[in-house]
């Protein structure tokens, strides 16, 4: 018998009493006690540091001067939310919707003012503004837009709590909407969209909030997911992640291949991008791309259990920005017949109905363009996309709208009457 074996049968024929004392719980135990203690490090260092705590709010987080520990920095809900905090006032107009509103704002943005349009940075809606100086004389309203690529309803609700909330109020909220906001059968949990992920770790996880998730384990799933977002160590994850990739964005080779940059800007919907990534040129490109196919999977089935949901989380919205004296304009997205047709008629008469019965119950105004005859092909780039030319209608009607709708013009008249008392007012 060899020494090394001699030398284990010494160890396993020592007494119990001299064994080295086991952590309770196991390694698992001494894992969530290590967990424990390396978030209470990294809290205490920062605190030490800079004497506050990362994440206080969500402008803390997009405005911070070390944006690689900002929670999904570089994500479209990011550079929404940045820009939204960003100016030096609230914004007295606020565009939210999906694709086919960030389509009329950069494309009729580009013409407007004839400059590319860096996605990432241009989030002041130029043409929308001259739009309203010139039917409301006297007024120089700021309009801002945070839509997002791939947006619904749902995300529509958590977008305002998570922009809204506070102080910076905005007048008058436009919301541009479509049937694919509420029916979209590629989006299989509600909770799971980048929009919605982004700003749930600055709302608190309410009975509403988890109406999102379609089952208890996935509800259970997204309140540990929104508990676990605020920890430092998801802020360190942040910030290692961010070292670690190339910083160019995962967006320039494939949009130069494609050589469409607005078409390319409009599908980039979950990526991380940064400035430079995608550029809608001053003069953008003609074409006409039908995306008959995509639309055959989100319409599979036009009467999906989200339906409902969806259509709870735009009630909701409504109600909140009614609560905070935010006049509302819900504008239905104009889009071509080939793709209104792809939905039965009996999808349609629900559909209406409901936008229409909730707006009314909600004070908010609806200004339906989904079938307008003053839209044909040339004024779009596919079957639910404006083109430039489709974008300065669309803008147009809603500026058309603002001003002749009593409630949504004084909002914003009230607030210039606000803001020159306050210039005119004596100062001590």
């Amino acid at each position: 018998m060899d020494f090394f074996q001699l030398d284990t049968d010494r160890k396993l024929a020592e007494p119990a009493t001299n064994k080295k004392y086991r952590f309770p719980g196991g390694r698992f135990g001494l894992s969530v006690f290590g967990f424990a203690a390396v978030n209470a490090a990294i809290i205490a260092a920062v605190v030490t540091s800079s004497g506050t705590m990362p994440g206080g709010s969500i402008a803390d987080d997009v405005l911070s001067n070390n944006l690689k520990q900002s929670p999904s920095y570089g994500t479209w809900s990011w550079w929404a939310a940045r820009a939204y905090f960003g100016e030096k006032k609230a914004p007295d107009v606020v565009l939210m919707g999906s694709s086919l509103v960030n389509s009329a704002c950069w494309s009729a943005d580009a013409t407007t003012t004839y400059k590319d349009i860096d996605c990432a940075l241009h989030h002041r809606v130029v043409t929308l503004e001259t739009d309203l100086k010139q039917r409301l004389p006297g007024l120089d309203p700021t309009v801002l837009n945070v839509s997002i690529q791939g947006a619904g309803a749902c995300d529509y609700y958590m977008m305002t709590r998570g922009l809204m909330e506070g102080e910076r109020k905005p007048k008058v909220l436009v919301v541009g909407i479509a049937p694919r906001d509420f029916i979209d059968n590629k989006i299989h949990n509600l909770g799971d969209t980048e929009p919605f992920m982004f700003h749930q770790r600055y709302v608190d996880f309410d009975d509403t909030v988890a109406r999102a998730y379609s089952n208890p384990f996935l509800r259970a799933m997204g309140e540990l997911e929104w508990k676990i977002g605020r920890l430092p160590l998801r802020r360190l994850h942040a910030a290692v992640a961010s070292y670690l990739t190339d910083g160019k964005g995962a967006e320039t080779t494939r949009r130069k291949e494609a050589g469409d940059d607005l078409r390319y800007a409009l599908s980039a919907s979950s990526q991380r991008i940064f400035p430079g990534d995608i550029v809608v040129p001053k003069v953008v490109p003609e074409g006409f791309h039908d995306n008959t196919a995509e639309y055959v999977c989100r319409y599979k089935n036009p009467h999906p259990k989200q339906f409902a949901t969806q259509v709870f989380f735009f009630e909701e919205m409504l109600k909140r920005m009614r609560a905070q004296n935010i006049q509302v304009l819900v504008v239905d997205m104009p889009t071509l017949k080939r793709n209104r047709d792809m939905l039965p008629q009996t999808f349609w008469n629900v559909y209406v109905q409901r936008m229409k019965e909730i707006c009314a119950r909600q004070k908010a105004d609806y200004l339906f363009l989904s079938d307008s005859p003053d839209f044909v092909q040339r004024d779009f780039i596919d079957n639910v996309h404006v083109s430039f030319r489709g974008a300065a209608k669309v803008l147009a009607k809603i500026a058309d709208e603002i001003a002749r709708k009593p409630q949504l013009a004084s909002a914003l008249e009230n607030s210039q009457q606000m803001i020159s008392s306050k210039k005119s007012a004596p100062t001590n």
